[in-house]
């Protein structure tokens, strides 16, 4: 059955062609199909340098048909077997080349295509995380020295078009859904920025995205974050902070002390030099500080602010909640709690500049041979 099949449609293809001598506009004859012998006779009219194809028959035919010496005239199959064999010729290569392409498209499925763009049509996200501290950091120095070096950012950021952009040449098109400082960093050498183009990004999409990538990179600090999760819950992208830390997958605890550095008075943040300096363990005592005693926090924070030198962030806490470093023995003393003020360890320096740190909790086996392997790096050598 499908080798008839196969014949029919051998014959189907090769039934309506005309043949190779006939002239356009001729009408094509079921006839050609079938091994007929044709009577040659020269033709009245002749070119020099070519050869004469037959007189039209009597009953119709083709027409008479000027070709270049030397050339042969394609003659089709004259037999239904020599028809099915040119068909699956035919149909072999062509399913060849069909599998071919396939192999070649599957190999880049799923993949995105990274294009250069001009970084002045690049506005920051409405939730860009990146205080304007960090890029005058030495590791923000650093990044665009190797962007310099490599002509562009090898990996690329990722971008989505801007809906109802304002009009006019000046408006930005894309806006960034990850990728800010090497985006500032092409910028401010005012070549172009690799990027991945995301045509259609929900805002949540584009949150969850931004926050997992900048914590697969360079950590965020406590600030930063906290003003990121604030910015999102403010304009309703997620209904509670529960909500927000199962989209991004991260501890409450974590988005809690974040967001308490982030609504610190600006007094306060100012007193530390950068936000960039708060730390997620000062949180609660700030927090605590803070609402015991608002206005004395503040002066604090204002006397500090103006003092030349500043003091070290971790002194700046110190005086701000009054607890956590202390003269002790004509030395100085350290110490470290969790999130419920709870002490964690101490650390204390003796006036023979000899460093002995206590751990208030009982260590497991884990934690000991982390704590060996730090030592180890610290020391420079192996236990």
């Amino acid at each position: 059955m499908a080798n008839k099949n196969l014949i029919k449609r051998a014959f189907s293809v090769t039934a309506g062609l005309p043949p190779a001598h006939a002239a356009a506009g001729s009408t094509p004859s079921a006839e050609i199909a079938v091994a007929a012998p044709i009577t040659e006779t020269p033709s009245v009219q002749q070119n020099p340098g070519s050869e004469v194809l037959p007189s039209p028959v009597e009953g119709g035919g083709a027409p008479t048909r000027d070709v270049p010496a030397g050339a042969k005239p394609l003659t089709p199959p004259r037999t239904g077997p020599g028809s099915m064999l040119a068909f699956m010729a035919q149909e072999s290569v062509v399913h060849k080349e069909v599998l071919q392409l396939r192999e070649r498209v599957a190999a880049f499925d799923g993949a995105e295509i990274a294009r250069r763009l001009d970084p002045t049509t690049i506005a920051a996200s409405r939730w860009a995380n990146r205080e304007e501290a960090h890029f005058a950091t030495d590791a923000f120095a650093k990044l665009k020295d190797e962007i310099a070096t490599a002509g562009g950012n090898v990996q690329p950021i990722k971008v989505r078009p801007i809906a109802d952009r304002p009009t006019g040449d000046a408006a930005p098109v894309f806006e960034i859904v990850y990728g800010h400082r090497r985006h500032r960093a092409c910028l401010e050498l005012g070549i172009p920025v690799l990027a991945l183009v995301q045509q259609v990004m929900e805002d949540v999409d584009l949150f969850v995205e931004m926050e997992r990538e900048n914590r697969n990179r360079e950590d965020l600090s406590a600030w930063e974050q906290g003003v990121m999760y604030m910015r999102a819950l403010e304009q309703g992208l997620f209904p509670s902070a529960k909500q927000l830390g199962i989209a991004i997958d991260r501890d409450m605890s974590n988005i809690s002390r974040a967001m308490a550095l982030a609504k610190l008075p600006a007094e306060v943040v100012r007193a530390f030099g950068s936000p960039l300096n708060l730390q997620f363990r000062w949180a609660t005592l700030l927090k605590d500080a803070h609402q015991r005693d608002p206005e004395g926090l503040l002066s604090m924070a204002r006397d500090i602010a103006s003092r030349q030198p500043r003091p070290a962030p971790a002194e700046v806490f110190a005086i701000l909640t009054g607890s956590t470093t202390r003269k002790a023995n004509g030395g100085t003393s350290q110490e470290w709690t969790d999130a419920a003020g709870k002490p964690l360890a101490s650390l204390t320096v003796d006036k023979r500049g000899r460093v002995t740190v206590v751990f208030d909790q009982v260590l497991d086996d884990a934690q000991r041979r982390r704590l060996s392997k730090m030592l180890d790096t610290f020391v420079g050598s192996k236990t």
